[in-house]
């Protein structure tokens, strides 16, 4: 009967052990949540592309700013999924990572790889919130962050699979498959050759379907007498055989779609614009066609082919078709410019060059699309000293005739301007 006591005596002081400890540690606890105050942040912060109102205030503890990490996985349109277990630790789920934290730790376990993220705050329960600080938000998910002026942060999940390595040694775009000869829009093969030869690796490529419903290079069907072909084509297709029967001002070869892909497959550093003028249902039949030729040359140089949309629904017509890895937003045919909506399109769908012209050149608009990562390119400009002016305002690359992308200078208007000379003297 002693020893039966003893027990229960022994148990009666283990309870009353824990409840001290625990009432302890609850002590400490709410004593150090209570250090936590609300606050606000000098940035507007925008995710997915949306102003960002979280349900919960900000906290500010020893200077670190906290967020309720609820508050942002809905802000991006993601279930929130945590397990708390014992002693304080939360199981975190996002997209495929799984995150293993503690309330009143300062360390993230990212189990996927086991790497450890050790913050400078500590991991808190608030209210039923898991409050964390900004600085994981920000550095450890996988999120695209973007810092812009005006004191204004885009945090997105955006998914892309859009290459622009292109642009980074290609300020110069072949307008029409390259000037030659001081003739512009010929879209030949001897264009080709001379401005590849020349240094120019992108080149954009008009195209236009003959009667017979063949891809071909070519401006428009409208144009036809002014590359020197018959008069009698003005305004309409002919057959594809007729087009390729025929020379560009007499002396220049034509292309077909299928030629452009075979030089690209032979010339693995060539990427092609995509210039097609049709709406959206049109494109997507044509560009079924152009990736079905592609695939029959070599299925690898459509990685390399950069189609240009003219407006927002030719995006999802174009990408039907194949998933292109890199799309160019050209807003020539746009009379009045939606800048906030053209920006906010190019940046949820991952397009980083958008195309405008003289015309439409704006500074304001320059430095919006760039705060968002978004370059922009000019549409067409053979002058080095026009050049010069907008890239000083940070435009990014042009589409040119005749511009030597090494040298960059026009040797036709250098030609001119030393021919006045003379003739002055």
């Amino acid at each position: 009967m002693k020893a039966v006591n003893k027990i229960i005596v022994l148990f009666l002081i283990f309870i009353i052990m824990s409840g001290i400890y625990m009432g302890a540690i609850y002590y400490k606890d709410s004593k150090r949540i209570r250090e936590y105050k609300n606050t606000e942040i000098s940035e507007t912060v925008y995710i997915n592309n949306k102003k960002f109102v979280p349900s919960e205030p900000y906290k500010e503890r020893n200077e670190i700013i906290f967020v309720a990490l609820d508050d942002v996985i809905k802000a991006l349109g993601e279930k929130v999924d945590y397990e708390e277990k014992s002693f304080g630790k939360i199981i975190f789920n996002y997209q495929d990572k799984v995150y293993e934290m503690k309330k009143g730790s300062n360390i993230v376990i990212e189990k996927n790889s086991e790497k450890e993220i050790k913050m400078d705050g500590r991991v808190e329960m608030i209210n039923g919130h898991i409050y964390i600080p900004v600085e994981f938000v920000l550095e450890d998910m996988p999120l695209n962050v973007m810092k812009a002026s005006e004191n204004r942060l885009f945090i997105d999940s955006f998914k892309s699979n859009f290459d622009y390595s292109w642009t980074k040694d290609n300020k110069y775009i072949a307008h029409a498959m390259g000037g030659i000869d001081q003739k512009t829009y010929t879209n030949s093969l001897e264009a080709f050759e001379r401005n590849y030869k020349n240094g120019y690796r992108v080149f954009e490529a008009d195209i236009a379907m003959t009667l017979d419903n063949e891809p071909v290079l070519l401006h428009a069907w409208g144009g036809a007498e002014d590359l020197g072909l018959p008069k009698a084509w003005e305004g309409k297709a002919v057959r594809y055989s007729d087009f390729k029967g025929q020379k560009i001002h007499g002396m220049y070869t034509t292309l077909s779609f299928r030629n452009l892909c075979e030089e690209m497959k032979e010339n693995k550093d060539m990427y092609s614009v995509i210039d097609l003028k049709t709406d959206a249902k049109e494109s997507r039949e044509i560009y079924k066609k152009l990736v079905s030729i592609a695939k029959e040359v070599d299925a690898s140089v459509l990685d390399r082919m950069i189609p240009q949309i003219y407006d927002e629904n030719m995006y999802d017509a174009i990408m039907d078709t194949y998933e292109f890895k890199s799309m160019i937003y050209s807003l020539y045919k746009q009379e009045e410019l939606n800048a906030k909506d053209i920006i906010d399109f190019s940046y949820e769908h991952g397009i980083k060059v958008v195309v405008i012209e003289g015309n439409k050149f704006n500074k304001k608009f320059v430095e919006e699309l760039s705060e968002r990562d978004i370059m922009v390119y000019m549409n067409t400009y053979n002058s080095a000293e026009e050049i010069s002016y907008y890239t000083k305002y940070g435009v990014k690359g042009f589409f040119s005739d005749f511009i030597n992308p090494v040298t960059e200078k026009n040797p036709y208007m250098d030609e001119e301007e030393k021919s006045t000379d003379e003739t002055t003297e």
